[in-house]
């Protein structure tokens, strides 16, 4: 099976972000006509572009290319200059050893049910 960008879903992942066509290609350093023309399929853009679509976009380059239906993201892109402090937590974070790492996604879930009261 040969994969191929898919343009509509480009589409649904920027509507998903709740950003415009402009926002869109603010973020990704691009002229608006430029991603305007990716999303209706007018241009095809290359591996490198579809994986920082992706990042940005938040979902996946396999979702892009029509490999899966899942769009959510499997990597994620933390700016250091963007978000300081979760940039320094993902650095120490992959030094820990599993035990640590179990104890430190337990004490983020017990964050986010707090985050729900």
């Amino acid at each position: 099976m040969k994969s191929e960008f898919i343009p509509e879903n480009l589409k649904k992942a920027r509507e998903a972000m709740g950003i415009t066509k402009l926002e869109a290609s603010r973020r990704m350093s691009i002229p608006q006509s430029s991603y305007v023309r990716y999303e209706n399929g007018d241009r095809k853009p290359t591996a490198a572009t579809i994986i920082q679509m992706a990042q940005i976009l938040n979902t996946s380059a396999d979702y892009l290319m029509g490999k899966t239906e899942r769009d959510e993201a499997d990597t994620v892109l933390v700016r250091k200059d963007e978000n300081p402090e979760i940039f320094e937590i993902s650095v120490g974070a992959s030094q820990l050893n599993e035990t640590q790492k179990k104890r430190l996604y337990a004490y983020y879930k017990k964050m986010c049910e707090m985050k729900k009261k």
